[in-house]
């Protein structure tokens, strides 16, 4: 394990610190990983600071998300401002910041000046959010989606 800065396209790195600035990486396992102005495919790592860059999937132990976007997000602690992403489920704690989100997964959320697709949260503090789906809401059209597909399913047989 070495430490490092990457500037432009880099393939798997595997180091104890790195930086990306301007650059990409495809796969990247590391104790701490900051990235400015740039974008990994896949993250494994302790800590991840990600100002102005993207990640398709991150897993770690802390991850700060910066006027940035994701896929997906898996943490004890995730932190997202001014970013978008698909899916965040942190164990410890979510919070956001005028951030938009897919999903939302936490035991403890806090959300300010945001927008959430499903929130599912043990405990959520929120100004200025905007849920689009709470569990029982996602619930009632899963099934409502299921009767309507399988009533379609029922007519073409007959058909």
């Amino acid at each position: 394990m070495v430490d490092g800065e990457v500037r432009g396209d880099a393939g798997d790195v595997n180091a104890h610190s790195l930086t990306i600035r301007q650059g990409a990486a495809r796969s990247v396992t590391a104790h701490e990983v900051s990235v400015r102005q740039g974008s990994i495919a896949r993250i494994d790592a302790h800590d991840v600071e990600i100002t102005q860059g993207a990640v398709a999937v991150a897993t770690a132990e802390t991850l700060r998300l910066t006027a940035g976007g994701a896929w997906g997000v898996l943490a004890e602690r995730a932190s997202v401002d001014q970013s978008v992403v698909q899916v965040v489920a942190a164990r410890e704690r979510v919070e956001m910041d005028q951030a938009a989100a897919g999903l939302v997964v936490g035991g403890h959320v806090h959300v300010r000046d945001s927008a959430v697709g499903l929130l599912l949260a043990g405990r959520f503090e929120g100004q200025g959010v905007r849920v689009l789906m709470s569990p029982q809401a996602a619930f009632a059209f899963g099934a409502g989606a299921a009767l309507v597909l399988s009533l379609f399913g029922l007519w073409r047989r007959r058909a």
